[in-house]
């Protein structure tokens, strides 16, 4: 059991109250006694622009960026471990991931823009639970472990399950994730991540990713779609995903399952483009993940 640590309120700056917690038991001794009033700040891409906004009730932010050892990405046991400040740079720049699970550079190389992936986290992003977020996308498709310790004790979340729609997870008020953990992916197995935003930083209009196995005989054994953006949270297109499975990757089926995927999906109209506009686009980023996931489980047969 983790030794309670009274809380310590450092600054009061226009009407936030501020802490600087030098371990993780203070900080989660901080969110277990004001866990509804106050923000975890790791990255602060997101939190600062919604405090800004007055979006959410918040009086009170707790800084982690000065707890030890939480700076890592590593391969321990057949996964890749991220710790809870690691930037996405961190992640993009990751020679481990490169060699073991590459969609992860993908997903950290483009998020945002170069101040996100600079001072962005990954594990806050996959923590916060954006709608339009792609490190969400990603812990579903692969079925991340998410790590989340309270002041009590430390449990083990799954990334497939996690999300319950806007801004809404398994986590409870005074819980911090600690890691978040992707499998490594073994010989003939591939995944792809691909999206569409307007420019550059923009949120995404439309996220989709892809996992493929294979199996000895080059038949496609499971599959995995999950899109990002066009709903409320990351979405599992199972029937999608069920046109792949026990068929050989042909260029048709690739594409009839991207065209499932799009007829499928339940976007919106809005500033960023109509319905149609969104369906169209999910398909043609669909067959491109699809393509990328099955190169690369290819390749590493």
């Amino acid at each position: 059991m983790l030794i309670p640590v009274a809380p310590q309120w450092e600054t009061d700056v226009q009407g936030l109250k501020y802490a600087n917690p030098e371990t993780v038991e203070e900080a989660c001794t901080l969110l277990r006694d004001h866990g509804e009033d106050a923000a975890i700040l790791s990255g602060g891409q997101s939190l600062l622009p919604m405090l800004r906004q007055r979006v959410g009730s918040y009086d009170k932010v707790i800084d982690i960026n000065g707890l030890p050892d939480l700076e890592y990405v590593r391969e321990t046991d057949g996964e890749i471990r991220i710790g809870c400040l690691s930037r996405h740079v961190d992640v993009a720049s990751s020679s481990v991931v490169e060699e073991h699970c590459p969609i992860l550079a993908d997903v950290a190389a483009e998020i945002g823009d170069v101040q996100v992936r600079n001072r962005g986290t990954f594990c806050g992003a996959v923590a916060h639970a954006d709608p339009s977020g792609d490190p969400p996308v990603v812990a579903t498709l692969l079925d991340a472990t998410i790590v989340a310790r309270n002041a009590d004790e430390k449990r083990t979340l799954s990334g497939s399950s996690f999300y319950h729609g806007f801004y809404e997870t398994d986590l409870s008020k005074d819980e911090l994730v600690t890691e978040v953990r992707f499998p490594v992916l073994s010989a003939g197995e591939g995944a792809g991540f691909e999206k569409y935003e307007p420019t550059e930083g923009a949120y995404p209009v439309a996220t989709v990713g892809a996992y493929l196995s294979l199996a000895d005989d080059g038949r496609i054994e499971n599959a995995t779609l999950v899109t990002g953006a066009l709903e409320a949270g990351p979405t599992p297109m199972d029937d999608a995903a069920e046109v792949l499975e026990d068929r050989e990757p042909t260029d048709d089926v690739l594409t009839e399952a991207a065209e499932q995927l799009g007829e499928d999906t339940m976007p919106v109209d809005d500033f960023e483009g109509s319905a149609a506009f969104k369906t169209n686009i999910s398909k043609k980023l669909a067959k491109d993940a699809l393509q990328t996931a099955l190169d690369r489980a290819e390749n590493e047969r």
